[in-house]
């Protein structure tokens, strides 16, 4: 009956050749992918993989093969979320493999072709439903947000799953869903469809917003994704769309993911990474902001992938904090959900290529036909759950859509029709690029590239930069060796006096999760420490962040602590005679102590208050110095100019 479709001559014979194998009861291990990248002019092909499947460890066992004449892929990689134990993270163990695709056959294919070339399938579903419903995760959002998000001042992504069973289970469904996806959620960043093989393989079919890490022409590219505009019933609206743009907790929950990916982005590159955005996605029924960032490629295809799982959004931040959480609250493990899905291979020169992308929106079928979709919502201290819940019912309902008998269909009765055109056609509008400009005009200028400050180097300068438990230290210490510094990172617990810089050196407590209360005893006795020796003619100490508020206690001018409303807030202050527009995201600030002015003037050091004077913002001296806020945030506006000031 297979054969019958493809006897009209309606089809190329590749085409028909390969979607008969696919359609096969017991098809080979196969993928289908529609990638959208530079150059495709907004037309992408779907390239079909077919292979042999297998399993491996670690990313770091993921098969080589050597440039093939012409370049492209040789293998694509299903990464578990489990496999952040890789990193030393906590997260359920699950025992789902980390899949890898070993392609001997690669083709590229018109997407209308292929699409018009799989015959329609019917879809029967039972039990299907959210194992959650729509109070028990407002409850949970609202539990969440009472406790862990306010107490450790982090974001984090909780989720719920929606689940199914496919009546009649065959691994063609798996072609219809792909194709339906195809239509359903053009606006994904990958549309894609992977069967490990046989009658009972695994399927994951999926239109993913996200893309996660690629390497391309010599450089390696992430785009972080955070912000949620939902069309309301109607359709997209131009008022709709202005106001999300111009809302601050919006703009602050992306600069929050960008500095997030950043973190993950400097430990794979070299100097001259960049910022690039916001710009925006329409979807079929959201539109997400995002951001690309850029730098050189200073590590291999496989070591870039293992150093920088997984994408934040999917997670939250502080990441380690977040996967803390994570799998505090979520009784059993993601699967392959907030993983990743990579594709590995080689250009027609002969270089490593890697693109990937979030497994996020993605069906997850076992092989009896179980269907399983996880979404989630990021929730942080301006949360709302009733908005947090109907997030996540947006974020599914392309997917759910195409598990209708007749999807897609055009609207009917009480229904409206994807509304991705209307919302691309709105991104367009004058007023949207006014406001888009106006989010670029806000961020750092150093990672945005248009204003570096040049980098004097003296051997003497060095920076023993000492890394308080966050993982955006090494954000920090890119911005420094930027400054001309050399650079050593070493963690607070592992500091030695031997290790320590000479006397025209800097030693900087970097930020950490910012806690409210008193931080790590250790932390602590290390910057007591530190100052005694500052004291006594060793090198100066600065502290960021955490290392501010540590080293302000320790000098006797920090009060009590003071809670913040959110976790990442852009203010502006006046530091050093400047008016400056800065990110302060730890979870809480510090008053001034009593008689603090008293304390500064013994010790030679001059303080920076908030405006109402509430909070001290930064201090200078001959050897200790500080700043609560963030410069190297790609919200601070002149934080390369504010990092030299405090390192001089």
């Amino acid at each position: 009956m297979i054969s019958n479709y493809f006897t009209h001559g309606k089809f190329s014979a590749p085409t028909a050749e390969l979607v008969e194998r696919l359609l096969s009861p017991d098809p080979p291990p196969f993928a289908l992918l529609r990638r959208h990248r530079p150059g495709d002019g907004g037309r992408p092909p779907v390239e079909v993989l077919i292979g042999e499947m297998g399993s491996v460890g670690t990313v770091g066992e993921i098969p080589q093969s050597p440039p093939a004449p012409g370049g492209g892929p040789y293998a694509l990689a299903l990464l578990p979320y489990h496999r952040l134990a890789e990193r030393g993270l906590e997260c359920h163990q699950d025992g789902t493999p980390l899949r890898v695709l070993r392609i001997t056959e690669h083709h590229s294919l018109p997407t209308a072709e292929l699409a018009a070339a799989l015959p329609p399938t019917t879809l029967t579903l039972d039990d299907a439903g959210f194992e959650t419903d729509d109070g028990q995760y407002a409850a949970l959002v609202r539990d969440v947000v009472s406790t862990e998000v306010a107490r450790e001042g982090l974001s984090v992504l909780i989720r719920r799953d929606y689940t199914a069973r496919l009546r009649s289970h065959r691994p063609a469904l798996a072609l219809e869903l792909f194709r339906r996806l195809l239509t359903a959620e053009a606006g994904a960043h990958w549309t894609f469809a992977v069967h490990t093989g046989g009658r009972r393989g695994r399927t994951l079919v999926g239109a993913t917003p996200q893309g996660h890490v690629r390497i391309e022409r010599g450089r390696v590219v992430m785009n972080p994704m955070c912000g949620t505009y939902r069309y309301p019933p109607g359709g997209a609206e131009l008022a709709g769309l202005l106001s999300f743009l111009q809302d601050p907790k919006e703009s602050e929950e992306l600069a929050t993911t960008v500095d997030a990916e950043l973190a993950l982005l400097c430990r794979v590159t070299g100097q001259g990474v960049l910022v690039d955005g916001p710009r925006l996605r329409p979807m079929a029924h959201l539109l997400h902001s995002e951001c690309r960032i850029s730098g050189p490629a200073a590590l291999s295809a496989r070591q870039t992938l293992a150093r920088t799982m997984f994408a934040s959004t999917a997670v939250g931040r502080p990441f380690a904090e977040a996967c803390r959480v994570v799998r505090r609250r979520e009784p059993t493990g993601r699967g392959y959900y907030g993983g990743a899905i990579a594709l590995l291979g080689h250009d027609a020169q002969g270089w490593e290529e890697l693109d990937s992308a979030a497994v996020i929106r993605t069906f997850d079928i076992d092989g009896d036909g179980l269907l399983r979709l996880s979404v989630g919502a990021t929730l942080g201290p301006g949360s709302s759950p009733e908005a947090e819940t109907a997030e996540t019912r947006a974020k599914a309902a392309a997917l759910l859509s195409t598990l209708r008998p007749d999807a897609p269909r055009p609207a009917g009765p009480g229904r409206t029709p994807p509304d991705r055109d209307t919302a691309a056609a709105l991104a367009l509008d004058d007023r949207v690029a006014k406001e888009l400009d106006l989010r670029r005009r806000q961020l750092s200028t150093f990672w945005s590239g248009f204003a570096r400050p040049p980098a004097r180097r003296r051997a003497a300068d060095a920076v023993l930069l000492v890394d308080s438990g966050e993982e955006e230290t090494e954000v920090l210490a890119h911005m420094v060796r930027a400054l001309g510094r050399t650079v050593e990172v070493r963690r607070y617990d592992e500091v030695e006096a031997a290790a320590l810089p000479s006397p025209r050196g800097r030693i900087v407590l970097a930020p950490g999760p910012g806690r409210p209360g008193a931080p790590d005893t250790a932390l602590r006795a290390l910057a007591r420490t530190l100052l005694a020796g500052a004291a006594a003619g060793g090198p100066a100490v600065s502290g960021i962040g955490t290392g501010f508020q540590v080293l302000a206690r320790e000098l006797g001018l920090a009060g009590a602590p003071v809670a913040r409303p959110s976790q990442v807030v852009r203010r502006t202050v006046d530091v050093h005679g400047l008016r400056v527009t800065a990110a302060f995201s730890d979870a809480c600030a510090v008053e001034p102590a009593d008689h603090c002015d008293k304390a500064a003037g013994r010790l030679g050091i001059r303080l920076w208050h908030s405006a109402d004077r509430r909070e001290l913002v930064a201090f200078t001296g001959p050897r200790a110095a500080g700043y609560q806020f963030r410069p190297e945030s790609v919200i601070t506006t002149n934080g390369a100019d504010l990092l030299r000031l405090l390192l001089a």
